[in-house]
C-alpha cells in the first residue's frame, strides 16, 4: 500500500518543484493569492474551489494553476479532470515524464487516447524546436529554389526528379506548418455517452461509454463532434465534450 503512495506523491513533489512554471497571474489577483495560500496550508478543498473559479479563458495557459488543478483532482479521485489539466499542460510545455504519468493514470482507469505513443514523440520534439523546424525548411527551400531558377537562366537542364521533389517538399511544409494547429484533441466529460453514426439523436447508437476517455476531433456537425472511437468514425454531442 505504501509504495503505490510514494510514487503518487514522487511524481506531484517533483512536477510542483522542478517543472518549469510561471506564475500565476489573473484579473483577480486577489483570489488566486488566496488559493495559493490555502494549497500551501494543504486546504485542498477550498483552495479547489478558488482555482476553479479562476480557470477562465485567459488562465487555461497558466502552467501553475494547471499543475495545482490536476494535482487536486487526482487527490480527489476526479480522473477526469486531473487527465484534463494534464492534457492541456501537455500542449504547452511537453515532457516525457507529464506522457508517462498520463499514460499510467488512463491504463489504471481503463481509459483510452493517452497511450505514449511515436505522436507523442513527435509533439515534445515539434513543440520544443517548432520554432526552429519551419525557418530550417523554408532555408533549404529557398536554397532549392535558387538553385533550379540559376539552372534555367543558365539554360542548364533540369531533371524531372528534381521538379518533382520540389513540389513534394513544398507540400510537406504546408502540411508540417499546419496540421499541428488543426489537430484537436477532446475529453468525454459525462457518464453514459451515446456515439452514434450519424450526427443526429436518431441515429443507432454504435456503443455507450463512460468519461474520462480522449478523443481526435476530425471536424463538426452543428450540435456534433466527429471523431475517432477504435479506429471507426463516429458523432457525439459537443455537451459530452471537454475541448484540450
Amino acid at each position: 500500500m505504501q509504495a503505490p503512495i510514494k510514487k503518487y506523491l514522487l511524481f506531484w513533489i517533483f512536477m510542483l518543484t522542478f517543472f518549469p512554471v510561471s506564475e500565476t497571474v489573473s484579473a483577480n489577483k486577489m483570489e488566486l493569492k488566496a488559493a495559493d495560500s490555502l494549497f500551501a496550508m494543504a486546504k485542498y478543498p477550498e483552495a479547489l474551489i478558488l482555482f476553479k473559479k479562476n480557470f477562465k479563458e485567459e488562465e487555461k495557459n497558466n502552467q501553475s494553476l494547471l499543475l495545482k488543478l490536476a494535482f487536486l483532482a487526482e487527490k480527489t479521485n476526479n480522473y477526469t479532470d486531473c487527465l484534463f489539466y494534464l492534457s492541456k499542460l501537455a500542449l504547452i510545455n511537453p515532457s516525457r515524464k507529464l506522457f508517462e504519468k498520463m499514460d499510467k493514470l488512463a491504463a489504471e482507469q481503463n481509459l483510452t487516447g493517452y497511450e505514449f505513443d511515436d505522436y507523442n514523440y513527435f509533439i515534445i520534439f515539434y513543440r520544443r524546436y517548432g520554432d526552429y523546424i519551419p525557418i530550417l525548411l523554408l532555408t533549404l527551400g529557398t536554397y532549392i529554389v535558387v538553385i533550379m531558377v540559376t539552372k534555367v537562366r543558365r539554360r542548364e537542364p533540369i531533371l524531372q526528379i528534381h521538379k518533382v521533389s520540389i513540389v513534394i517538399y513544398l507540400v510537406a511544409l504546408l502540411g508540417i506548418l499546419n496540421v499541428p494547429s488543426l489537430y484537436q484533441t477532446c475529453i468525454i466529460v459525462n457518464e453514459n455517452t451515446f456515439l452514434r453514426d450519424d450526427p443526429s439523436s436518431a441515429a443507432p447508437v454504435v456503443e455507450k461509454v463512460g468519461k474520462g476517455h480522449k478523443l481526435v476531433i476530425l471536424g463538426s456537425v452543428d450540435h456534433w463532434n466527429r471523431v475517432i472511437w477504435n479506429n471507426r468514425i463516429v458523432y457525439i454531442r459537443k455537451s459530452d465534450l471537454w475541448i484540450i
